[in-house]
């Protein structure tokens, strides 16, 4: 089953909202409660392409796997699911211990999503 997709159709002349229901084990993980839910899998892989952070993709909210390889389980992100930086890490053939401004054009400090930037281009802001 894909991510929470939602379907706007037009039926007899009046608008119908479909969406299918998001698949966090058997339900989807009640609010406030993240120590119920189980952590995001960070990398992910999802139709042959790897995540490194929650993406939007077939969703109207970003989501993430909860299995290296997606299976179909998946939620939600919320603040405490997002990506985390990943130290040290390899730019420009240079290890980084800390987040760093190099190379950005807007002067702000970031980070690598994983081990080597060089190869995965993944990244986010400190």
């Amino acid at each position: 089953m894909a991510p929470r997709l939602g379907l706007f159709l037009i039926w007899a002349g009046a608008p119908v909202f479909l969406q299918l229901h998001p698949v966090n084990g058997e339900r989807p993980c009640p609010r406030h409660a993240d120590l119920q839910c189980p952590p995001c899998a960070f990398p992910f892989t999802y139709r042959r392409k790897i995540y490194y952070k929650c993406t939007s993709v077939n969703s109207e909210r970003e989501w993430c796997s909860l299995d290296e390889d997606y299976v179909g389980r998946w939620k939600i992100c919320r603040k405490g699911d997002y990506a985390k930086c990943v130290f040290p890490f390899i730019y420009g053939n240079k290890s980084y211990q800390t987040c760093t401004k190099t190379g950005s054009v807007t002067k702000r400090y970031w980070c690598s999503l994983s081990p080597n930037f060089d190869e995965d281009r993944a990244w986010k802001y400190c």
